[in-house]
């Protein structure tokens, strides 16, 4: 049985193999090919010539050596006239140009169906994968937004807590410059006293000297005591946040799922499904036998 047409001649196995013999079903060489129809046993074959021939699809019986006229319906295949009377006698025939055209029409119908399904099918999915995306580009731009939402809260909190602590702290500092102002005055006062306590030293007279102590004594005691004010003080105690509180912060999200479907599912035998509100339920035909 010839291969191929671009295999070598199968006579002198050496030039290409560019005619078929359909009687001898063998591939030959142009010069092959003439020797061949000069034989006397074969000068009325018949050739296929040409680097796109099919030496497989066979034109007549070889077994009877005739051309195919029929094509049998029952087991789908060409036969000749002696093939019809001893192989296939009670079988439905069609002519075989007549049952070609057919099957030709009929497997050009399948393959348009079969393409204009296919090309549903990868529209479908070509749409599905824009709408997916437009759809992650739209989560995506919310999701930003949510989080600059936060920041801007964050911001605006971190804002107030430094605004309060430069408030209070002005006001300590104020306060604490007062007192010390206030201390310092009492200061002063201490020294003059000190100063003119210092210059009795020079007081001979002792009623003098008493009564100068007795005056310096009493201004002393006017000075105004002052109390330290406790000291002002701050901390900040951190909060330990959880991951899944932050979470909480944040909306969810929720992923439709691919699921791949049988393009032609088959039907189970004797069993009816019905659809309850949150499962399937099974029932058998034969027994009735229901179960989930």
């Amino acid at each position: 049985m010839a291969q191929a047409a671009s295999k070598t001649c199968e006579i002198c196995v050496s030039g290409p193999g560019h005619n078929y013999c359909e009687q001898c079903d063998q591939l030959f060489c142009d010069g092959c090919k003439i020797s061949h129809l000069r034989t006397k046993m074969s000068k009325n074959h018949t050739f296929l010539s040409g680097p796109n021939i099919n030496p497989d699809v066979k034109l007549y019986c070889k077994e009877h050596d005739e051309n195919f006229i029929y094509y049998c319906m029952e087991c789908s295949t060409p036969v000749c006239k002696i093939c019809a009377i001893k192989k296939h006698k009670s079988h439905d025939f069609a002519e075989i140009k007549e049952s070609t055209e057919g099957i030709k029409a009929e497997v050009k119908i399948v393959i348009d169906m079969k393409m204009r399904n296919l090309q549903s099918k990868i529209a479908h999915i070509d749409q599905g994968t824009h709408t997916h995306q437009a759809d992650v580009q739209q989560v995506i731009q919310a999701v930003k937004e949510e989080g600059r939402t936060l920041k801007e809260m964050i911001d605006k909190k971190v804002e107030g807590l430094i605004n309060t602590l430069k408030e209070k702290y002005t006001e300590n500092v104020q306060n604490l410059h007062s007192v010390g102002n206030e201390l310092k005055t009492a200061l002063d006062k201490t020294k003059e006293q000190q100063k003119f306590y210092q210059d009795t030293e020079g007081i001979k007279d002792t009623t003098k000297l008493l009564q100068k102590l007795k005056q310096i004594k009493s201004q002393v005691d006017q000075i105004k005591e002052i109390q330290i004010p406790i000291m002002p003080s701050v901390k900040y105690v951190k909060k330990t946040v959880a991951e899944s509180e932050i979470e909480k912060l944040f909306g969810e999200l929720t992923f439709g799922e691919t699921v791949k479907q049988e393009e032609n599912p088959k039907p189970k035998k004797n069993v009816r499904v019905t659809r309850t509100a949150k499962q399937y339920r099974y029932r058998c035909d034969g027994c009735r036998y229901t179960r989930p």
